[in-house]
């Protein structure tokens, strides 16, 4: 049953992609620390409401359906049998698709945790007043508030987490089939002058 539900090499890919991405910049800086600082302040700002939950619940199911469409894209796209591009190319072209897979597959994975901890936010809460009051006694702390709080802060930093992978994806998209657009550009080129040429010898 573990096997089956471990997903270390999903999140091992992923860090790694973001090594290789830029292998100057922070991933702890850029990935942890400021989505945590970011979360913390927009939870200080606004713990999450019934409305604010709503809304969250929307847009990850979007986002997750997005990522999923990705997926099959990206399926789809692996076989470079048909492109006419040089095998150095090609394995450069698999790796990005590869790297592109793992971002993918863990954002899918964030937006579950996410939608996990909003289930979790909109069931525990204490609807009794009294008895919250009593947890105020006992512990010192407002137990509803409290619970949302920290549930909140999660919720920031996986829907921070989900937007900064969309954007290195999107990039990497755009970067994998801006050059296949290229490749066809220059095939397209080719065949046009061939005909310019068939054309001047009538």
């Amino acid at each position: 049953m573990y096997k089956k539900l471990n997903i270390k090499a999903i999140i091992k890919g992923h860090k790694d992609s973001l090594n290789i991405e830029d292998k100057h910049s922070n991933y702890k800086k850029e990935f942890i620390y400021i989505p945590i600082i970011i979360s913390i302040i927009l939870v200080i700002i606004k713990v999450p409401d019934n409305d604010v939950k709503n809304i969250f619940g929307i847009c990850l199911s979007i986002l997750t359906g997005l990522y999923l469409n990705i997926l099959v894209l990206l399926i789809s796209s692996i076989s470079s049998e048909n492109l006419k591009i040089t095998p150095g190319q090609k394995k450069i072209r698999l790796e990005l698709l590869k790297e592109t897979l793992y971002n993918v597959s863990f954002s899918v994975f964030i937006s579950v945790k996410a939608l996990i901890v909003l289930f979790i936010s909109t069931i525990l809460i204490i609807p009794n007043k009294l008895l919250n009051e009593l947890f105020c006694i006992l512990i010192n702390v407002d137990f509803n508030y409290s619970v949302q709080f920290i549930l909140g802060l999660f919720l920031y930093k996986y829907t921070i987490d989900i937007f900064l992978i969309l954007f290195m994806i999107l990039k990497r998209i755009n970067v994998l089939y801006t050059k296949e657009i290229d490749i066809e550009n220059l095939k397209l080129n080719e065949l046009i002058r061939k005909e310019e040429e068939l054309d001047d010898n009538y």
